[in-house]
């Protein structure tokens, strides 16, 4: 059987002839849709390859062997067009755009390193079937303001509902293998304590810190919706290209392509149309014990606890050279 990650790879790169179009991908970090050797394909992302490594210097899980080396530092402090060389066919960014602060901005900024009838593929998580199920959808004068401010980093309200109303990933995932109807999302326990949904407000008051968090939420009904106001106002200048919605509620994403186009008529219409054709009633919840799900849910946070004990131990650390000693040998 086919997987959803091989369903998104595969939709996003349907159509390319690697051959001869220049390709980008933005954020492809260890797990890029476009790869090198397929041909003129390049990597943009907002640290260098060195610097990605720190930040994910943390996590002994990162796999630093399989990060893409960057081409393009893009912080988001200059024009995109200012950090790239030339144009491109396809500009693809998987999970990324939920992300970005200034979303509206972001999409106008890579529509002007597009080809007359290039592409930019965005895959972005379904609100309704992620760990975002039990947060507010996003407000088009959320993504204004964001766009009127030039919104660098996320701001404090959208951090405050991420924390608020995340609910944990294995939680999404078990869940997602008891699909019932008449469930409500809202019933759900949210990962994060109070006092640390607290903390992640606070970080935020300094402007200059960057809180990374899915800044929207979506379902591309919500999202055509948007892209139907946006460019009747000539905030945006692009047409829907397409679009995918992958076997929900079995995955959690969708994906909408769009191209440079100077006729408003036909931007409009391209957006309605996708509006009109995406079910707005597609939704899936679940019937499951409360009491169950609240005792998967201690058990992850009691799991994550021990392994947080487990690695701040001397022990842990005085073996450190054993196991990789061990790990080298079973190569």
């Amino acid at each position: 059987m086919v997987s959803f990650l091989e369903k998104r790879h595969r939709s996003l790169r349907n159509g390319i002839h690697f051959g001869q179009d220049r390709c980008l991908e933005i954020g492809a970090l260890v797990d890029p849709v476009l790869r090198r050797q397929d041909g003129n394909v390049f990597y943009a992302d907002h640290l260098s390859t060195d610097n990605l490594k720190k930040q994910f210097s943390w996590d002994p899980d990162f796999k630093f062997d399989q990060l893409v080396d960057v081409d393009f530092v893009w912080d988001n402090h200059q024009p995109f067009k200012e950090c790239v060389n030339g144009s491109f066919d396809y500009v693809v960014a998987s999970h990324v755009g939920e992300h970005v602060p200034n979303l509206i901005g972001w999409i106008d900024q890579i529509s002007q390193v597009l080809t007359p009838n290039g592409q930019l593929r965005l895959a972005l998580p379904d609100g309704r079937y992620s760990f975002d199920m039990k947060r507010q959808t996003s407000k088009l004068s959320d993504l204004l303001a964001a766009w009127m401010k030039k919104s660098y980093c996320p701001e404090t309200h959208l951090v405050l509902d991420f924390a608020l109303n995340k609910v944990d990933d294995q939680l999404v995932e078990e869940m997602h293998h008891r699909y019932v109807q008449d469930f409500d999302a809202s019933d759900l326990p949210s990962q994060f304590p109070f006092h640390e949904v607290l903390q992640w407000g606070e970080r935020t008051l300094d402007p200059t810190h960057y809180e990374d968090v899915h800044c929207w939420v979506f379902s591309l009904n919500l999202f055509a919706k948007f892209m139907i106001v946006l460019t009747e106002h000539d905030i945006l200048k692009v047409a829907c290209a397409g679009w995918h919605e992958i076997d929900p509620p079995h995955s959690y994403e969708f994906m909408v392509f769009m191209t440079p186009e100077m006729d408003k008529e036909k931007r409009v219409t391209s957006w309605k149309k996708a509006y009109s054709q995406t079910k707005t009633n597609l939704v899936f919840s679940y019937s499951q014990d409360l009491e169950a799900i609240t005792q998967l849910q201690q058990e992850n946070i009691q799991l994550r606890e021990e392994l947080r004990s487990m690695y701040a131990s001397s022990s842990w650390r005085i073996t450190a050279l054993l196991r990789a000693i061990v790990k080298w040998l079973r190569k």
